[in-house]
């Protein structure tokens, strides 16, 4: 596939424009098999837990009973990520235009696109974008709604929650939408099978120039970190979380040496990579994480409910310089439980997260509850 057209200074904000790069919508065009060809050969994954395969998707169980919507999920609680406004405000056509196709391929008619609460700006994108589709007499039979989080309850009496998210058949993130319309549009004119496409990273943390970077497949990770403006030579990095801190830090070294590739998926997931130096407290670090799985948490099972308040408390006790020695293993088994006994996949990988870096990181911890004492900031 050729480069996306996803960066601000291609900015595709109206639907002549859309035409003018892309041609008429998908809609319009009988292109279902060779779509499901490049899809084949041009693997796209979904960002949501599960990343799997969109071809799979789409091929799955043609013959049963499917569910009567689409969800299109544009209020992501990927901690760290960013990449909704980011993609709505560039291109909200190749958003609309994948979406309806795929509506379109799966033979369901209603499309429910639900955004943030505070999207508001994007929501009028959105709904401009609508209004130029029907204006061009695209021919559809397919009802689309836009939904902020709290009109998507009064309507459906559902939260948006990981556990709502995990039980639904057909849930989109609008990158996975993006990449499926682009490659639907222009893939397969590319002229090389070595050009596998390219991959959206939000880079923050401990790095020059944290922003939303697109990068093609193959880029080596040492090229990326150059790429974002590398880092303060006066530190080094400690560690390095991947997936929107769904996965456990690995060190610096080990991170340089790989490539972005399909192969690293599950390393890569939503894209979201942070980046940790020497000198901060991965105490706190860790309560950032307990502090953003209790805001997502939809409190329906005891483990994810109870837990991270009990994490909460626990770790306060070591920066308050309150705690003693058992407050560390009552940590641990704290975030052991919600691991292993959580009814959500979202949720389990936080808490995975968590224990791994508490457990790559005892000597801080315990240092803290012997000497009352952070290793990098005074209680």
């Amino acid at each position: 596939m050729k480069e996306f057209v996803l960066h601000t200074r291609n900015c595709i904000n109206n639907i002549s424009l859309y035409k003018d790069h892309f041609g008429d919508y998908l809609i319009n065009e009988v292109l279902v098999e060779s779509i499901l060809k490049d899809l084949e050969n041009y693997p796209i994954f979904t960002r949501d837990i599960f990343q799997n395969s969109l071809y799979e998707i789409l091929i799955k169980d043609n013959g049963s009973k499917k569910e009567d919507n689409i969800l299109i999920n544009a209020c992501s609680f990927d901690y760290l990520v960013f990449k909704d406004k980011f993609l709505i405000k560039n291109n909200p056509h190749l958003i609309l235009d994948g979406s309806v196709f795929i509506a379109k391929m799966l033979n369901i008619s209603n499309l429910d696109i639900v955004l943030k609460d505070y999207y508001l700006e994007e929501k009028d994108i959105l709904l401009k974008a609508i209004a130029e589709f029907e204006d061009a007499d695209f021919k559809y039979k397919i009802n689309i709604s836009i939904y902020d989080e709290d009109s998507y309850y009064k309507d459906k009496k559902i939260r948006i929650t990981p556990s709502y998210l995990e039980s639904k058949k057909y849930v989109f993130d609008l990158e996975t939408i993006a990449q499926f319309t682009y490659l639907a549009h222009i893939g397969e004119l590319s002229g090389s099978s070595d050009i596998k496409g390219t991959y959206i990273l939000s880079l923050s943390g401990d790095i020059k120039e944290p922003d939303i970077y697109e990068f093609e497949i193959g880029r080596s990770f040492k090229d990326i970190v150059k790429t974002a403006g590398n880092f303060d030579k006066d530190y080094s990095i400690k560690c390095v979380f991947t997936n929107g801190f769904l996965n456990p830090p690995m060190d610096i070294d080990t991170f340089l040496k790989m490539n972005l590739d399909y192969s690293f998926n599950t390393i890569i997931g939503n894209g979201g990579i942070c980046f940790i130096r020497e000198d901060r407290c991965m105490i706190r670090v860790v309560l950032k994480i307990v502090k953003f799985a209790k805001s997502i948490s939809c409190g329906k099972c005891m483990p994810c409910n109870y837990g991270f308040d009990l994490c909460e408390y626990y770790i306060n006790r070591i920066l308050l310089g309150k705690s003693i020695f058992s407050d560390y293993s009552n940590l641990k088994d704290t975030a052991a439980m919600i691991h292993n006994m959580s009814s959500c996949l979202y949720i389990k990988s936080l808490a995975h997260c968590i224990l791994s870096t508490i457990e790559m990181f005892k000597d801080e911890f315990l240092y803290a509850v012997e000497n009352k004492i952070t290793l990098y900031s005074f209680i």
